[in-house]
């Protein structure tokens, strides 16, 4: 699953997958394997995630299905 407001928030910023966990006091390996969905993240990270963003969970989270 991607995360696409996180991606465009980024995006947006300039900044790169590395700069964005360091302003969120994330370790930056572990921010990239979660947005590549190869891991889960831990409620204090999304809590992290949220504030730095100004993004709702239910923003930040949402999914978009893909047209089949």
């Amino acid at each position: 699953m991607k995360y696409w407001r996180i991606e465009k928030y980024i995006g947006i910023e300039g900044m790169s997958i590395r700069e964005f966990a360091d302003k969120c006091g994330i370790a930056p390996s572990t921010m990239s394997r979660f947005l590549n969905g190869k891991t889960d993240i831990q409620k204090k990270n999304i809590d992290k995630i949220l504030k730095v963003t100004g993004l709702t969970y239910e923003e930040c989270f949402e999914v978009i299905e893909p047209f089949g």
